[in-house]
């Protein structure tokens, strides 16, 4: 039977491609298309000269791990290896279950001509197999995904915020809030919402005290409203259909979660009630705050 390296190549890096996009689907990662051929591409030289070269079974399996991680790097850009390790996790997932699927569509096609030579499927059948088999993963990892992404979405995520102000800090239970959308109309900024009394040294008391004064613009007299620089922003929730929010701008903002973001273009919207009848959380933010504009990320 004669064996073609270029159809194995382009197999390959068919294959890699569409597993490298999923991967990056689930791990809601952005990446770009001239990355994830460059990888694929490095993945279907190495299918090649696996074939070509004949290892043990110990370190076949070791390049196969330490290729998987160079794919990712160049995929994904620079991580950290945290980051890197969970691509790979979610590399190997996509990857099994795209194998999964060939084999079920090689057991269903029943391909007279084909046989296995050094872990690679030849014959007459293989590239469409492969290339049905990553569309058909790629469907169906990009469903799953929709189904999970949904189901987290409709759970309370609780996260840390840290309010920075004037040499001053105050750590606060957090919402993390899929339908909080609210941002200053002028500048577009992102506002945290927070409760009045998680304010409590940071803002000083006698500006807390008399919020609905200052939103209703009867201004007390006290130089700290204009150290403030207050801001006032619409909204329509939070019980109220055509309320006004006061807002001020923190030096800067920390979220603790699955990772570290810190932000120093966020307001502050200050909520004159109770955000959870619990007290499970004090503050809202919404995920625009985690998606855009990070100053910096430390994992």
């Amino acid at each position: 039977m004669t064996i073609y390296i270029d159809v194995i190549f382009f197999e390959n890096v068919i294959l890699n491609y569409i597993i490298i996009l999923s991967t990056a689907i689930i791990s809601k990662s952005k990446i770009k298309t001239s990355r994830i051929i460059i990888s694929s591409m490095i993945g279907g030289i190495f299918a090649i000269l696996n074939y070509i070269v004949s290892l043990n079974l110990f370190f076949n399996v070791i390049i196969k791990i330490v290729i998987s991680f160079i794919m990712i790097m160049i995929a994904f850009g620079k991580y950290s290896i945290r980051k890197v390790i969970r691509e790979v996790i979610f590399f190997y997932l996509v990857t099994f279950t795209f194998g999964g699927i060939a084999f079920m569509l090689l057991f269903f096609i029943n391909p007279k001509n084909i046989v296995v030579v050094k872990n690679h499927f030849v014959g007459t059948y293989p590239l469409k197999v492969a290339v049905l088999a990553g569309c058909l993963g790629f469907i169906t990892i990009f469903v799953v995904s929709k189904i999970i992404k949904n189901r987290i979405n409709k759970k309370i995520t609780i996260c840390e915020l840290e309010i920075f102000y004037g040499g001053k800090s105050r750590k606060l239970k957090t919402l993390l809030d899929t339908g909080n959308l609210l941002k200053e109309p002028i500048s577009n900024a992102d506002v945290a919402i927070v409760e009045k009394d998680s304010l409590d040294g940071i803002v000083s008391n006698e500006l807390l005290k008399n919020i609905k004064y200052i939103v209703g613009g009867k201004w007390i007299e006290s130089k700290d409203v204009h150290n403030y620089k207050f801001k006032l922003i619409p909204f329509s929730s939070l019980g109220n259909d055509n309320g006004l929010l006061i807002a001020f701008k923190p030096d800067y903002i920390k979220i603790y979660g699955e990772e570290e973001y810190v932000r120093d273009d966020v307001l502050i919207g200050i909520y004159d009630g109770k955000l959870s009848k619990s007290n499970m959380y004090t503050s809202l933010i919404g995920l625009d705050i985690l998606q855009s504009k990070k100053v910096k990320q430390v994992i």
